[in-house]
C-alpha cells in the first residue's frame, strides 16, 4: 500500500511529466523579434517556435533562449518564468507582441502561400496555432451561435477552462480527429485555433 508522501510525490511526477508532454509536443514557427530598450538583438531574433495551449505560451528564441509564460489574473496579462509581468498586445493580424517592463518580443505568424504546411484547401491541414479555414468565419460571434455551428459542422465539446475574463474551450471534429481550442471573452468567440491532441484528452 502506497503511503501518502509516496503518493503525492508519484502524482508530482506525473504532473511534471505530462507538463513537459503539453508544452513541446507540437509547436508552431514563427519569426520573432527581440528588442531590449528598443534595440533589436539580433541574435536572439528571427526563427523561433511557439506554442500556446490551455492560457500558457511558450517561446523559444533563435539563440536557444526560451520563454514561458503563464496566465495572470487579467486577459493578456501573464508571469513568465522568473515571475516577472508580461503583457501581451495584438493587432488582429498574424502578430502579437509581449511586453516585459525592459524588452519585448514580436513574434509573426507565418501566412503566405509559399508555406507548404497551409492553404492546403482541406481543412483539416494547418498546424498548432492556426485558424482553421472551415472555421474563420466563427471569429467575431456570438458564443452560444458560434457553438451551434461548431457542432453543426462535426466538432464535440471536450472541456473547458478559464483564465481571467477568458474561456478556452477545446474541440474536437470527429471526421479527423483533430483538437481546436476556441478563447471566448464576455460571450464573444476571439480566436480559434489548431491545439495540440492533449488538449482534447484531459
Amino acid at each position: 500500500m502506497i503511503n501518502s508522501g509516496k503518493a503525492v510525490a508519484i502524482i508530482s511526477l506525473v504532473t511534471i511529466t505530462g507538463w513537459s508532454q503539453m508544452v513541446w509536443s507540437d509547436t508552431t514557427k514563427a519569426n520573432c523579434e527581440l528588442r531590449k530598450q528598443g534595440e533589436l538583438k539580433k541574435n536572439a531574433s528571427g526563427r523561433c517556435t511557439f506554442s500556446q495551449r490551455q492560457g500558457y505560451v511558450d517561446i523559444e528564441l533563435h539563440n536557444g533562449d526560451s520563454y514561458s509564460l503563464k496566465p495572470a489574473n487579467k486577459a493578456n496579462h501573464f508571469k513568465d518564468q522568473k515571475g516577472s509581468k508580461v503583457v501581451r498586445h495584438t493587432d488582429g493580424g498574424n502578430s502579437q507582441t509581449y511586453k516585459w517592463e525592459h524588452k519585448k518580443i514580436i513574434v509573426t505568424f507565418n501566412d503566405d502561400s509559399n508555406d507548404s504546411s497551409r492553404h492546403h484547401g482541406g481543412h483539416s491541414s494547418g498546424e498548432v496555432g492556426d485558424t482553421p479555414h472551415n472555421l474563420r468565419d466563427l471569429v467575431g460571434q456570438r458564443g452560444g451561435e458560434a457553438e451551434d455551428q461548431l457542432q453543426a459542422r462535426g466538432y464535440k465539446l471536450k472541456n473547458s477552462s478559464e483564465s481571467g475574463n477568458a474561456v478556452y474551450s477545446n474541440w474536437k471534429e470527429r471526421s479527423t480527429g483533430r483538437c481546436v481550442t476556441v478563447r471566448s471573452v464576455n460571450g464573444w468567440y476571439k480566436s480559434i485555433v489548431y491545439s495540440t491532441d492533449y488538449d482534447c484528452k484531459h
